[in-house]
């Protein structure tokens, strides 16, 4: 479109003789739509860039998600296992605390026996042997007893240590279930960006389509005034059988149609040539500069009327070596390349125009 536009441009400069007031507020028109579509854009690919990022990292947050579920999921079999471990011991301490306590009874009961016994010892004489043997029981009681306490702290021992694992993965799970719902929470975010970010893109891209077809009605008009204004057409020769390449470099882009993202398609009226900046941009062959400023996309742009029914085009340059109404020879430095515009690199943009429409370039130069 901006090439369109550009060309639109080419159609004042070629017909003179054209009512000028009425074919000035036309371009300035075009002009501004330009500078519209080009803002436009801008806003639509950066809406299209950070959408792309809030996709990015959704993917990533939801990896991260799905690896910290598994993790909870992994430590609340852990957690359950030392809680039935924990509860386990829990119930063999009470177990045995219970048993203490029996013994014990039973050890205060055979002590107040033989309490009795020693008593009735002093006047029945067989209470001797019952007081023999119940001293036996007394000690096994105790001995009893005391194992109990030694197993007792070890049981707590171990009571301790299986309490403090299944608190220590608690809290593990606990934390990263904690990390889980942020994940979640993050995911919802960047979803509902994402959401308004193709809404966002959507808008601006009907934006640009309305302004294109105003930038086509407007085309459809000049291309009426210029055939009004009957321009005579050239002999469609050049002074030699292939002209001079304007700069010599790398091909980044071809002439014609060319795909892209979004299921978009563009159309390029030139080539793009890859060369250092400041490198020497020579005319293609004599003729009159009819264009030497900047304009929009193409940034520092030249114009060449070759006289013969051809125009050549310059664009991204850095300097711009001639100016408008300059005659020009073939081979003559006319600017020097750069990256202005919207050139995505050095480089030096190149078209051929034969009576207004864009031709392969390729298919005159050397």
């Amino acid at each position: 479109m901006k090439n369109k536009l550009m060309w639109m441009l080419l159609f004042l400069i070629l017909t003179v003789c054209m009512p000028g007031d009425e074919l000035d507020d036309k371009m300035q028109q075009l002009r501004q739509i330009e500078k519209q579509i080009d803002i436009i854009q801008q806003k639509a690919r950066k809406a299209e860039q950070s959408k792309q990022k809030a996709q990015q990292d959704m993917s990533s947050t939801q990896k991260s998600k799905t690896e910290t579920d598994k993790k909870v999921s992994m430590l609340q079999q852990r957690e359950e296992a030392a809680q039935d471990s924990l509860n386990a011991i829990t119930q063999r301490v009470r177990s045995n605390e219970e048993k203490m306590e029996d013994l014990k009874q039973l050890a205060n009961t055979e002590f107040m026996r033989l309490f009795y016994i020693d008593m009735q010892d002093k006047y029945i004489a067989k209470a001797t042997n019952d007081k023999h043997m119940l001293s036996m029981l007394i000690s096994l009681t105790v001995k009893g007893i005391n194992g109990l306490i030694d197993y007792h702290k070890t049981l707590v021992q171990t009571q301790q240590e299986r309490r403090h694992q299944y608190y220590q993965v608690r809290s593990s799970r606990q934390k990263e279930a904690r990390k889980s719902e942020q994940f979640k929470k993050k995911i919802q975010t960047l979803a509902q960006q994402t959401v308004k970010l193709e809404k966002e893109k959507q808008e601006y891209t009907q934006q640009v389509d309305k302004l294109k077809k105003d930038a086509a009605e407007l085309e459809s008009l000049i291309q009426r005034l210029a055939a009004a204004a009957g321009k005579t057409k050239g002999n469609y020769q050049f002074s030699t059988a292939r002209i001079p390449w304007p700069v010599r470099g790398k091909i980044i882009r071809e002439f014609g149609e060319e795909s892209r993202g979004n299921n978009t398609t563009i159309i390029s009226n030139g080539i793009d040539i890859a060369v250092a900046e400041g490198t020497s941009v020579k005319s293609v062959e004599d003729g009159e500069v009819v264009f030497s400023d900047r304009f929009g996309g193409q940034g520092k742009l030249i114009i060449i009327d070759h006289k013969n029914g051809f125009f050549s085009v310059y664009a991204y340059n850095n300097e711009l070596l001639v100016t408008k109404g300059a005659m020009v020879k073939k081979g003559q430095t006319i600017g020097k390349s750069g990256k202005t515009g919207s050139a995505l690199q050095p480089s030096l943009h190149f078209e051929l125009r034969k009576d207004g429409r864009a031709v392969n370039p390729l298919n005159y130069l050397e």
